[in-house]
């Protein structure tokens, strides 16, 4: 016989479709049955929409007043489908590493789903990268994590320095992902290397050589690391981000116009009025 609360002792978040293959598993097979059990769980507060087939259950100490009960963002973004991967500053924050906290929540996944919030934290799914697609290695670079007793996915720290590189907006922009990165203690070069390769995109590949020579003594980077990234630079001169094109100094070796606020990191200097 199917014991609803047994099913929210396994899934605190779950989809409408696990619930219904949890459910058809233990008998009960009958769809109005099914759609009877998720409407009194929901007017009983046992249970709230997140939204349209994503639900959560609420804890019994914390059903008395269920509308002040906060879930879990990452297990949201985490499990709203089942190919969804945690990615760009997201992946950051999960790990502890972004210099911003952002009530922005993005991830990865191949299913149209539009952005929505809930308790005023924003949601975005974003597409995988198209070479990953055409090479059908999405999954590259992925790691499992467990929260709360359920299996989450997010993008390896190597797999997210050049992610972020590739598409700044998702990271909060240059200043964020510089400070960010102050705080990463180590990266596995020839990981960092095969996902830049993999996806196929020869400014990334400068942007990272760039970044890579910038921290150059924070990662101990070998000199011929730089060497064998900028064999793969764009031939043309491209903007380190293409969306803004702005202008700055143009650093030959990658072919990047790169703003000198990154340049000299003007973040960094003190405020003379505090002085």
């Amino acid at each position: 016989m199917f014991n609803f609360h047994e099913f929210l002792d396994k899934f605190p978040i779950f989809t409408h479709e696990e619930f219904k293959q949890y459910a058809v598993l233990n008998g009960t097979t009958n769809l109005n049955t099914q759609r009877e059990i998720l409407a009194y769980h929901l007017k009983e507060k046992n249970i709230i929409r997140i939204r349209r087939g994503l639900f959560a259950c609420i804890p019994i100490s914390s059903r008395s007043n269920a509308n002040s009960f906060s879930v879990d963002p990452y297990l949201i973004a985490g499990r709203i489908s089942e190919d969804a991967i945690l990615a760009y500053h997201t992946a950051f924050d999960f790990y502890g590493l972004s210099h911003s906290i952002f009530n922005q929540y993005i991830f990865l996944t191949q299913h149209k789903i539009r952005r929505f919030t809930f308790q005023q934290a924003g949601f975005i799914g974003l597409p995988f990268p198209l070479a990953l697609v055409k090479k059908n290695n999405v999954n590259t670079l992925v790691e499992t994590h467990d929260r709360d007793g359920l299996i989450i996915r997010v993008t390896s720290l190597e797999r997210t320095i050049v992610d972020v590189l590739d598409r700044p907006e998702y990271a909060g922009g240059w200043e964020e992902i510089w400070r960010s990165a102050e705080h990463i203690p180590i990266l596995n070069f020839d990981k960092v290397i095969q996902y830049a390769v993999l996806i196929e995109n020869a400014t990334t590949v400068a942007k990272l050589g760039f970044f890579l020579e910038q921290h150059k003594k924070q990662f101990n980077v070998d000199e011929k690391l730089l060497n064998l990234l900028e064999t793969k630079k764009p031939r043309g001169i491209h903007y380190l981000d293409r969306n803004k094109r702005e202008s700055g100094k143009l650093i030959r070796r990658w072919n990047l116009v790169v703003p000198t606020q990154i340049i000299d990191r003007t973040w960094e200097e003190p405020n003379n009025d505090l002085v």
